[in-house]
Order: C-alpha cells, then sequence, then structure tokens
C-alpha cells in the first residue's frame, strides 16, 4: 500500500487514551463515541458505509508510572485494534499509535471503547502558542512589566536575527562563537527557538506566537555546534564570557537548554563549578533536566547542580487550564548526589517558537513547521530545553520588575510561588520530588517580591526600601534565599581559594573526624573534600569579594576528560521528541 496515501490523508484519526474514561450510560455512551470520530471521517463513513478507509489509531503519551516500553506497548495495542476491526498496516511508535484500513463498521467498533478519547477539536500546533498564558505571564504583561532592561544570555546553538528578536528594535545585543565554524547565524536552528521562548515579541506572526519576556534582551553566545553538540570547556569559555561582559549588556540570566550525562557528582564536575561561579557573581542559571525520564537519577549536568534552577517539563496537552496538565514523560528527575531535582517545571511539549528556515532541524523535522493565522511560519518542538526557557523568560520578568533580586532570592521566589496542576488528569507521579515543586506561576513570583501594603517596606538583598516607597515603614522580614549551607563543587571551591584566603575560617563541626578544626590555619589546613565539606559556606561575605582578582583564564578546566555535550542528552537527528 502506498505510505503517502496512508500517512497523508488527514481525515483518518482515532485516538485513543492511556486512562480509561469513568463508566457512563448507554445514551452517553453513544455521545461520546460520536465525539471520538475526527469530524471529516466520518462525513466518508456516511458517504460510503462499506469503503475500506485509511485510518491513524493515535494514542496519547501513558501516564507514569511506565512499566516495559511504553511506546512501542501503545502502538502494538493500536496495531491490535486494527487487527481485529479492520486490516493493520504499521505500527507508529514515534506517536504511540498504528496506521490501517477501517470501514464505517469496524470504526464504530473500535470507537466506543473505554480507552478511547475524542481528538483534539483545534489544530494542537495552534493550540501550543498557550504556554506564556499557562504560566501566568500575562498577567505579567498587564502590569506594564514584559522584561525590558534585562538580558538572558543563550548558550546555544547560535541564535538568528529573526523578526521576533529585531523589529522595531534590535534586542541580540551581542553574539560570540565558542563553537565549531558558523556559516549562518544558527545553523542548527535550536538555539532561536529557545530566544523566541524567552524573549519574541510576535512581530513576525501578528503577535499570535509570543514568547515569555517579550521586551527583554538576548545575548547569543554559541557553544554548540550546527549537529547540536559540543564540548564542555566551550560551555564554560562562554560562561565566562558572559561573566566579563555581563555589565555591558546588563546579562542577569544565563540560559542552559542543554546537558550531558552527568556520570560524575556534582563537585567533581567543571561545569557545575562554572555554573556556581556565574551564580555568586550574580547570574541567575537556569539548566535543563534532561529528558531521559521517567527513571530515578536521570537529571544531566549542569542540571545536577544544587545551586542552578533545574527545570523539569509538563505537556498542558494545548489548553489553558491547568487542571488536565501531565509532567511529561520525558521529563529527568534525580540526581546521583540525591538532590531533589528538579527544582520546578514548566510547559514543554509542542511549543512554538522561531523558526530557521533552513537550518538542521528545519531540514530534519519538515512537520515541525507551524502556519500563524497571517501566514508566517514558525516551528514546534518538544523537551525541557523548552522548559528552561519558559522559566528564564519567568526570571527576565522578576528581574524586570524588581532588579535588585539576587539569584538566591530569585530561586527561592520561583520555586516557593508554583501552582498545582493535573488534578483531573490522573496521573500519579513516580515520586514527590518528580516535579520539584510544581508548576510555575511568574505572576505568583512577581507578586510574591512586591511591597506587603501600601505604606510597607520592603527588603530586597538586604537593603530596605521602605524610605522609597513611603513614609517610615513597619519591620518586614526579608525574602527568603534558597541554596542555604549547600556545599559548592570542588571546582568553585578550588577557584575561589586565593580570593578566601585569609577570611575568617567557620567550621560546621569543630570535631569532624577527631581534628580540633578551630586551631587548624588556611596555612596549616589540608583543603581536601572533608575540608571543604566542613567549611560553613555561608559565613563568607561574598559581596566583599574582590572577584577581579581572581585570574579566570588560569583555570584548567579542559584537564577534567569530559568532551561531550548535547542538547539535553538528546542525539536529535536520531530520536526527537513531539
Amino acid at each position: 500500500m502506498n505510505r503517502r496515501r496512508l500517512l497523508g490523508i488527514s481525515c483518518a484519526l482515532v485516538a485513543l487514551a492511556l486512562a480509561l474514561l469513568p463508566a457512563a450510560s448507554p445514551v452517553r455512551a453513544q455521545s461520546v463515541a460520536a465525539e471520538k470520530i475526527d469530524p471529516a471521517l466520518r462525513d466518508l463513513m456516511q458517504a460510503d458505509p462499506l469503503a475500506l478507509l485509511p485510518v491513524i489509531v493515535e494514542m496519547q503519551h501513558p501516564v507514569t508510572p511506565f512499566v516495559g516500553a511504553p511506546n512501542v506497548d501503545r502502538a502494538l495495542g493500536a496495531l491490535d485494534l486494527l487487527r481485529q476491526y479492520g486490516i493493520p498496516v504499521a505500527a507508529l511508535s514515534l506517536i504511540d499509535g498504528a496506521a490501517g484500513f477501517a470501514n464505517a463498521a469496524g470504526i464504530d467498533a473500535v470507537s466506543p471503547r473505554p480507552s478511547v478519547a475524542p481528538p483534539v477539536v483545534a489544530p494542537p500546533d495552534q493550540l501550543s502558542g498557550t504556554y506564556p498564558l499557562v504560566v501566568n505571564a500575562d498577567r505579567v504583561w498587564q502590569q506594564g512589566t514584559t522584561g525590558g532592561g534585562v538580558t538572558v544570555a543563550v548558550l546555544d546553538s547560535g541564535v538568528a536575527a529573526d523578526a521576533d528578536l529585531v523589529q522595531p528594535a534590535n534586542r541580540i545585543l551581542a553574539s560570540v562563537n565558542f563553537a565549531d565554524q558558523r556559516l549562518a547565524s544558527d545553523p542548527g536552528g535550536h538555539g532561536t527557538h529557545i530566544a523566541g521562548i524567552i524573549a519574541g515579541n510576535g512581530s513576525r506572526s501578528g503577535g499570535e506566537f509570543v514568547g515569555i519576556a517579550p521586551q527583554a534582551n538576548v545575548v547569543d553566545v554559541r557553544v554548540l555546534g550546527s549537529t547540536g553538540s559540543g564540548r564542555i570547556s566551550s560551555v564554560i569559555r562562554g560562561i565566562e564570557w558572559v561573566l566579563a561582559h555581563r555589565a555591558a549588556y546588563n546579562i542577569r540570566v544565563i540560559n542552559l537548554s542543554f546537558g550531558a550525562r552527568a556520570n560524575l557528582s556534582y563537585r567533581a564536575d567543571p561545569m557545575a563549578a562554572a555554573v556556581e561561579i556565574a551564580w555568586r557573581r550574580g547570574l541567575v542559571v537556569v539548566a535543563a533536566a534532561g529528558n531521559s525520564g521517567p527513571v530515578r537519577d536521570t537529571v544531566v549536568t549542569p542540571g545536577i547542580d544544587p545551586y542552578a534552577i533545574t527545570v523539569g517539563a509538563t505537556d498542558d496537552l494545548g489548553t489553558l487550564s491547568r487542571r488536565d496538565d501531565v509532567l511529561a514523560w520525558f521529563s529527568a528527575w534525580g540526581s546521583a548526589d540525591s538532590n531533589a531535582k528538579p527544582d520546578l517545571v514548566a510547559p514543554g511539549r509542542r511549543l512554538v517558537s522561531i523558526r530557521v528556515p533552513g537550518s538542521a532541524l528545519d531540514t530534519l523535522f519538515p512537520d515541525r513547521v507551524v502556519v500563524a493565522r497571517n501566514g508566517s511560519t514558525y516551528f514546534r518542538l518538544t523537551g525541557t530545553s523548552m522548559a528552561t526557557a519558559v522559566v528564564s523568560g519567568a526570571t527576565a520578568l522578576l528581574l524586570a520588575r524588581w532588579p535588585n533580586l539576587t539569584p538566591d532570592q530569585v530561586k527561592a521566589l520561583l520555586v516557593g510561588t508554583t501552582q498545582p496542576y493535573g488534578q483531573d488528569s490522573g496521573q500519579v507521579l513516580p515520586d514527590p520530588i518528580a516535579d520539584g515543586s510544581g508548576l510555575l506561576d511568574a505572576y505568583a513570583a512577581v507578586s510574591a517580591a512586591s511591597p506587603p501594603a501600601p505604606t510597607g517596606g520592603f527588603v530586597l538583598g538586604g537593603l530596605g526600601l521602605g524610605g522609597l516607597l513611603g513614609s517610615a515603614p513597619p519591620p518586614v522580614a526579608p525574602l527568603a534565599c534558597a541554596n542555604r549551607a549547600l556545599r559548592p563543587a570542588d571546582g568553585f571551591a578550588r577557584a575561589l581559594f586565593p580570593v578566601l584566603y585569609g577570611s575568617p575560617l567557620h567550621w560546621k563541626d569543630p570535631t569532624l573526624g577527631g581534628i580540633d578544626w578551630q586551631t587548624l590555619t588556611w596555612d596549616s589546613v589540608l583543603w581536601d573534600s572533608i575540608a571543604w565539606d566542613n567549611f560553613a559556606w555561608d559565613s563568607v561575605l561574598w559581596d566583599s569579594i574582590a572577584w577581579d582578582s581572581v585570574l579566570w583564564d588560569s583555570i584548567a578546566w579542559d584537564s577534567v576528560l569530559w568532551d561531550s555535550v548535547a542538547w539535553d542528552s538528546i542525539a536529535w537527528d536520531s530520536f526527537t521528541l513531539d
């Protein structure tokens, strides 16, 4: 049978859902069954009830916990239905479904089954532009905050000068390359898609597809090649560049929508060390959890670092309602160090953002092209990479409204103000930590940092601003801070040794390991992992450190034998999520 004829006819769609629908009366069952058949297919069935019609039995992604290979199992189940009520042709495990032929009687026999769900009425590609509304970014916009003045460093495959980023004014402030030879601004297409989720303003689509912080600025720090892979050393060089130019471009956020398999503890991870140095210098680092879920301890580096904001993905099903959202089956969680990762989740399935025509992704997946109502084209991608960009955009909104927030305060606000989701989905998480603290709520985070009352004070980063906001206010508790009492990576500790040398020694346990730590000095202590573990890092007055005294370029990052990093550890040229 001609495959093009089989797969190209859009009127043949029967969707199967994993979760069983609740029992219903016979009258209601007939109504539901009719709703489950695509209207165009129903018309063909009525025109010729005996004709064999090409159908695709498509299945929703499975709900955790998983047993075996859910994609293959569901595809084979769909194939069995076609074998029983029609003519099976092929399992389509990529979309959890199967293709074949059936007449009107066969289709009517399949549709009333309890596991059958109605197809999405509107095209899912168009609905997936709702993610800013899902995380309440639109409510922040209504307050006049759209990210203006805040710059996000996008470390990725490059950022193309798309209309959504350069019109009416160019918001790509700088562009540097630490990857392979750049023959185009973004030969991969991934980085521009990420930048659009963060800061796209919808110029090309007439406002139909807009990012989270549509007036934020972007700096393009290319660390991944055209095939989506790169070197750890390139990533760290990119972070070094951001640190050196953060003041010139007001860079406040670093977006890391990629990852590598975490073979070691974050303590021995060079990317974790670089992330922590950036964090201590005032940059909020947002990293992807990875797409290796739903198995435990699959978060990638640098998402494993406890300081960074690590993001998992949800599937919002293309709807505004959060009650039907589910944790995406691919979203990684847990780390070998038993850090509760991710920190939170955000929409990450079928997100529409900027398309780079002719890029690697655009060439490989022409079916992901999305056409806006005005005829302009965008692109649809899925992964924790996309969810990470959503959180970076929300961070830009938060910093645009409250620019004096520290990275620890930003993390505490984002993680502490999440919203519930999935109440009606029936999903059971594989572990309570699998989605962190919950679904991002940008409006709640911005509101939580606001003054408690018109005459109240606002304590921000230890600086009381009550006098600036009104008359002398009553005392107000300072904002909470994340990352208290964490033990930094060894690379961070070694890099900061020259800066910390001579400062007071504060120990967590004065008698750890039978050693009288209080008698030791900077010169007499053996600075190994035990000493770093016992040092009270929260005792350091970070604001008083002379950061510029550190020779960052002298750090031998490349002495660590790590040589590969890819987008969310996924070889997208051979396997993609959608």
